[in-house]
């Protein structure tokens, strides 16, 4: 039995009264999938509930994000993965539990109309949806606005809610909702870290993240929320090379990579140490090592939102290396560093447009407003190289018995491109043949490689 069937028992051997609420019934009404299985149960206290569940399955008691020490009762059933949220109904402005409240009253203890509507556990159809305060018609006009004009009230996290509910349906703000939310903006600094993070990882996975953080500026709420993007508002950048400041470059480079979390906040991160290593160098603007100021505000802002150490340590290493600067004169030496750093093994080394650091350069380039292409002329080059040199090491698993300081030493060559290729073409040689990886043959063929290059040059030049 899942965790529905569980409810539904519930209603079936009690007097409980069940219902569907919230995102579940909003997102249904829409004709969405939704993840999450929000119940309002009546006719039942909380330890009745908790006893008749807990033979079926998990069932805890865990505070609710609202400001009156509520606790909500979350439960999964033994065969099913997804947990219901179950809440008894509210009333009044202090929210106040109890069985016997009605819908009507519990409606305007939520937040958002849309998020006030009811499914009786056994529905069958829409046809069943109890609307007690109009979110059905909010859902018609493709707008959201607050159950009551105290709405904010009931938890510090709802004025961001409701700018993430508007990401997540694409809806519009309701206009007195936009002053409302402008004037409580600096509640969300008295909400919890973990609900912060979670509204605020819905708007990043979003369609277009770049609005909400426009909205999130203009309210003021930014600030509250991500300071350190938000001093990046109004920072100029060379026009050569940018065509809007660091705010809006970061959010922008946000909407134009894929809606992965990692991904997503290393785009809106990746630039925020630019404020503070700005400066103008013969009429020029420059940002020398900002990528290294950005991974200390970056780690500040992962920090203090609690981000699991994972995410951190991949979001962190993206913004270090997303100054990557190739060109033609890297040695084979510089490209197998790269390697190494940017994670290329022999997974991906074959679809390097799917490596996370070159879909944060692609979409970088988006995000200046100056280019048109994600991918430059030097990019592909880059990475064919990286396969030429990847493809070299692979087919060369030996340990030669030789190395770059022995050519050098011995030839009198300088270290750089000639003598990797010079490696290269010793590692070709060991690999067809594994008799020749001994110093003498190694020397013979370096020497042989050397006359033989010369006669070349002469040739070409004569």
């Amino acid at each position: 039995m899942n965790t529905l069937q569980t409810l539904k028992l519930l209603q079936k051997e009690t007097k409980a009264k069940v219902f569907l609420a919230g995102g579940f019934v909003r997102d249904y009404m829409r004709n969405k999938k939704s993840s999450s299985l929000d119940i309002v149960i009546c006719k039942m206290s909380k330890n009745a509930i908790i006893g008749f569940l807990g033979k079926y399955g998990k069932c805890k008691s865990v505070k609710s994000d609202d400001i009156f020490i509520q606790k909500t009762i979350l439960f999964r059933a033994s065969n099913d993965n997804r947990e219901a949220q179950i809440s008894l109904p509210r009333s009044g402005k202090s929210h106040i539990i109890d069985k016997n409240n009605t819908l009507e009253q519990d409606s305007k203890c939520r937040d958002y109309k849309i998020n006030a509507l009811y499914l009786p556990i056994n529905y069958k159809s829409k046809k069943d949806v109890i609307d007690p305060i109009g979110g059905l018609n909010d859902i018609r006009l493709r707008i959201i606005s607050p159950t009551t004009s105290y709405f904010h009230e009931g938890s510090p996290v709802r004025v961001l809610r409701g700018i993430s509910l508007a990401a997540k349906t694409g809806y519009r703000l309701d206009k007195d909702l936009i002053k409302t939310i402008e004037k409580n903006a600096y509640r969300v600094s008295w909400a919890s870290k973990d609900f912060v993070r979670k509204e605020l990882n819905k708007i990043l996975l979003s369609n277009k993240p770049s609005t909400s953080f426009r909205l999130m500026n203009r309210v003021g709420m930014l600030v509250y929320i991500i300071p350190e993007l938000s001093r990046c508002v109004g920072v100029a950048q060379d026009p050569k090379h940018h065509k809007y400041d660091v705010f809006t470059h970061n959010i922008l480079t946000c909407d134009n990579i894929e809606p992965n979390l990692v991904l997503r906040l290393a785009a809106v991160l990746h630039d925020v140490g630019k404020p503070e290593t700005k400066k103008i160098i013969k009429g020029r603007i420059t940002f020398y090592k900002h990528e290294m100021a950005s991974v200390k505000r970056a780690h500040i802002f992962l920090n203090r939102l609690l981000y699991d150490g994972k995410t951190k340590h991949k979001v962190l290493d993206l913004i270090r290396t997303h100054m990557y600067h190739y060109t033609s004169e890297f040695t084979d030496a510089a490209v197998r560093r790269f390697i190494k750093r940017a994670g290329i093994n022999k997974d991906n080394v074959n679809n390097l447009k799917e490596l996370p650091l070159f879909k944060l350069r692609a979409a970088e380039r988006l995000g200046n407003g100056l280019k048109k292409t994600p991918v430059t002329p030097k990019q592909i080059s880059f990475e064919d190289r990286i396969k030429r040199v990847f493809d070299i090491d692979s087919k060369s698993k030996i340990t030669m018995d030789i190395n770059n300081r022995i050519i050098i030493d011995t030839f009198n060559i300088p270290p750089g491109k000639e003598v990797d290729n010079i490696l290269n073409y010793l590692a070709d040689r060991v690999t067809r043949n594994k008799k020749l990886n001994n110093r003498i043959d190694l020397i013979q063929m370096t020497l042989q490689y050397i006359k033989n290059k010369k006669h070349l040059d002469k040739t070409l030049h004569s």
